[in-house]
């Protein structure tokens, strides 16, 4: 049990001796405020709300009433569609030409709109898009103005209106596989604040990577082994040194930002899985580099891969094989559903075991080489 306290005693006084070099590290004091300060004003400047109404601007505006309760906007079926009645087809024109975002898209119909359906002689209908509704949406505002055109011929001819259409859904139901997320898109601001926090992370792991390359370089790690301090004791100190650096940060990022208002217990767990996970990365670059910029080299090559995760995010679809098969996918997707879509243990546990594997895969490695390169010293 004293060989246990007196390890840990040695351990905890190169962990302090490690924080008080960094701290003589202006580079590093300068650069880890200022990233911090730079990553909780950009999520602070980010939208943090989703517009999922899409305006629909009709001509003429007597018709617009008629227009909502044939599409079920009226009676609340139909939600997420905005119908607005324009006096001037031209006023219609000009406002989905404006680009605020007000009006999507515009229909103008022919003021004899449903005359012309009543006689069955037909009507010319024009419609007004912005360019950045996708085409998709497009044909599905032509196929929607064909099918209330019959709907409304069928009424005048005493039929059933469901009846004139091809397909029919009984009851408007449908079957949705997995989970229903309408009326719950992700922001912009909750959708990159995983992406922050690795970043974070990531940098912490570029100090850590700096302070081993210095003294593996100044051979202070010689002289630290003429004390009663060991290699497995100068190891443990580097992997604590770095996850102290880099749990600090990110728990500082999420505190200004608001982000424990999830499940923090998930998010403490996936920032220390984190924060081991740089912690191997920085004993990885500073094992290999031999300066500051060969470490910050081999830094970026072990960055780079574990950000592509990160970024794949913000992108709709399932990621490839070969991203989901890198080391920060599991914790990337587990922190985007607990800070994205408030998602719980069910969901990131297999992605923490993931991570966690991970961890003792990159962190062994990490001791390994670097125990090489100390003993050879």
């Amino acid at each position: 049990m004293r060989g246990v306290s007196s390890r840990l005693a040695i351990t905890a006084a190169i962990v302090l001796k490690d924080l008080r070099e960094f701290s003589r590290d202006r580079l590093w004091m300068i650069l880890s405020p200022i990233s911090l300060i730079f990553v909780i004003v950009l999520f602070l400047i980010l939208p943090h709300t989703v517009n999922e109404t899409i305006t629909l601007g009709v001509y003429p505006s007597y018709l617009a009433e008629s227009f909502s309760l044939l599409t079920g906007f009226e009676t609340g079926e139909f939600q997420g569609l905005e119908i607005i009645g324009f006096a001037d087809e031209n006023q219609l024109a000009d406002a989905v030409l404006d680009g605020s975002g007000d009006i999507s898209m515009g229909i103008a119909l022919p003021v004899d709109f449903t005359e012309s359906l009543r006689s069955g002689s037909g009507a010319s209908v024009s419609l007004y898009v912005s360019e950045s509704i996708p085409m998709e949406m497009r044909l599905a505002l032509s196929s929607g103005i064909r099918e209330i055109a019959l709907a409304v011929q069928a009424v005048y001819a005493g039929r059933n209106p469901l009846g004139t259409l091809p397909v029919t859904l009984p009851d408007l139901q449908s079957s949705i596989l997995g989970e229903d997320m309408a009326g719950r898109q992700v922001p912009l601001r909750d959708l990159v604040r995983p992406i922050l926090v690795i970043v974070i992370l990531l940098i912490e792991a570029l100090a850590l990577a700096g302070l081993v390359s210095v003294e593996i370089e100044n051979r202070t790690v010689t002289a630290l082994l003429v004390t009663p301090a060991r290699t497995g004791d100068f190891l443990t100190a580097k992997c604590v040194t770095g996850t102290l650096l880099a749990v600090s940060q990110a728990f500082l990022f999420l505190l200004a930002t608001g982000g424990f208002s999830f499940n923090w217990l998930i998010l403490s767990v996936l920032i220390l899985l984190g924060a081991g996970m740089a912690s191997a990365v920085g004993m990885l670059s500073g094992t290999s580099g031999r300066d500051f910029i060969g470490t910050l080299f081999y830094g970026m090559i072990f960055i780079i891969p574990l950000m592509i995760p990160a970024f794949s995010i913000m992108f709709p679809g399932k990621p490839s094989i070969l991203i989901r098969l890198l080391p920060s996918y599991g914790l990337i997707e587990a922190m985007s559903g607990v800070l994205g879509e408030g998602r719980g243990w069910s969901f990131a546990t297999p992605h923490i075991l993931t991570t966690l594997l991970w961890d003792i895969i990159l962190l062994g490695s990490a001791f390994f080489l670097l125990r090489r390169r100390v003993e050879s010293l």
